[in-house]
């Protein structure tokens, strides 16, 4: 048991109870003494992210009165400071320290280093420089880094809509130095989507999880997405306020319910129709408006569209609204989302559902005809043109929106100019 003896104003090195010390009130009974019960060392050889040896060590010192204060790691023309307690005072200090200089800012040189303790007690009896031990500190040649061994299970995950509770990617990894950890996940154009919470870990094998929403909740889109560690390491003596970065693999997203199912939607939205088969938005004050329905089986909150013929949005009729339980009513006056008019052809109820931080689209059979206004003809005599990729992304009117074909389709010409690389065709009745 190594020891520490008070000495107060008037008193000698070695007294111990018997002793006297001056207060503000004359003389007091000196302190009780103050002893260094414990001090170990998790590891007495470390090196700088260290691979053969450890890259840290975990120093544990008790004394038999509460202190607090620093070691002093001294050797090689350097010292360097320990922080233990500087605010508390505790009979057990316990921390984990690499072997790094922070005054010059860099890794400790390879050599031997003594341990010196500086410690105050509440009755501010000192330890200036006592002796508890020594360090050996070497080189490595390939020095582990913080992170490694990161492993996706699944790597290839399906996120379903109300299953992101309880279905998950548990990434593993392992962590070689003590550690503040953030898991984060980004898109591949390096948008951070989902960012997990904040952990203190001890090395050591880990895992965290992702449930494939982003950070509002909703399940992500398929495609590969990047696995990004956030860290800091604690056992620094003044601990980064940045954290570092660690690219760590991939997850490939694929078959997800970005959009909530269609056989939830039906749950949802029972039935969908237009009052009227046809009408005539041409102005004239007859039969300028078309009334539509859809039943509602929970109340639930939507947005109704006039979707044309390709399924594109041809007309916005109402924006996220509340509805209750029951069939409610809505008028569209055959504008489009442009303002004007659209052409002949036929139109359909197509709703978007949100529930949660998800929603879904969702389009009904019944359709309305559109008459009187201006017809979308073909050329004549009536050429085609073949789509003999895969797939082929078409832009549609109005407002440019997407539409896919597949190999084998074919559309009629409507002029037989390429304009900028592109043939106009009539994808669908009244759509180009």
């Amino acid at each position: 048991m190594q020891r520490l003896f008070g000495m107060g104003n008037g008193g000698y090195p070695g007294m111990g109870f018997g002793g006297y010390r001056m207060g503000f009130g004359g003389y007091r009974p000196a302190s009780r003494m103050i002893e260094v019960t414990s001090f170990k060392l998790s590891a007495s050889t470390v090196a700088y992210q260290g691979s053969r040896v450890p890259g840290y060590t975990t120093i544990e010192l008790q004394t038999s009165v509460p202190t607090r204060g620093y070691l002093l790691i001294v050797g090689n023309g350097v010292q360097t400071k320990i922080n233990l307690s500087t605010i508390a005072y505790k009979t057990v200090h316990k921390v984990d320290w690499v072997p790094w200089d922070d005054t010059k800012k860099a890794p400790l040189s390879a050599g031997i280093y003594q341990i010196k303790g500086y410690l105050t007690d509440q009755e501010f009896n000192q330890m200036q420089g006592y002796p508890l031990g020594e360090l050996t500190v070497v080189s490595e040649s390939s020095p582990k880094p913080l992170i490694d061994g990161v492993s996706p299970n699944p790597a290839v995950f399906s996120p379903k809509y109300g299953q992101t509770q309880t279905k998950s990617v548990q990434i593993l990894f392992n962590l070689n130095r003590p550690a503040e950890v953030q898991l984060t996940i980004r898109n591949l154009n390096g948008d951070e989507i989902y960012t997990g919470s904040k952990e203190t870990l001890s090395p050591g094998s880990h895992t965290v999880s992702w449930n494939g929403t982003d950070t509002t909740g909703r399940i992500v889109m398929d495609g590969s997405y990047e696995i990004v560690f956030k860290t800091i390491e604690t056992a620094y003596n003044y601990p980064s306020t940045t954290p570092l970065i660690w690219r760590s693999g991939t997850i490939t997203i694929k078959d997800a319910d970005y959009y909530i199912p269609v056989s939830r939607l039906k749950e949802i939205v029972t039935d969908a129709s237009f009052q009227s088969p046809s009408f005539t938005p041409d102005g004239d004050g007859i039969n300028d408006k078309v009334t539509g329905q859809f039943t509602l089986a929970v109340p639930a909150k939507l947005s109704i569209y006039i979707a044309n013929a390709a399924g594109a949005h041809a007309a916005f009729v109402v924006s996220e609204q509340t509805f209750e339980a029951g069939t409610h009513t809505f008028e569209w006056d055959g504008s489009d989302i442009m303002g004007g008019k659209v052409p002949n052809g036929s139109y359909y109820i197509k709703l978007n559902v949100v529930e949660g931080p998800n929603s879904g689209y969702i389009t009904f059979p019944s359709a309305v005809k559109v008459q009187n206004m201006y017809e979308i003809k073909p050329m004549q005599p009536e050429k085609r043109v073949r789509v003999i990729s895969e797939t082929a992304k078409m832009s549609v009117d109005p407002a440019g929106q997407g539409y896919t074909a597949i190999k084998g389709d074919t559309f009629p010409l409507m002029s037989e100019a390429i304009e900028n690389g592109k043939y106009t065709v009539l994808v669908k009745e009244g759509v180009t």
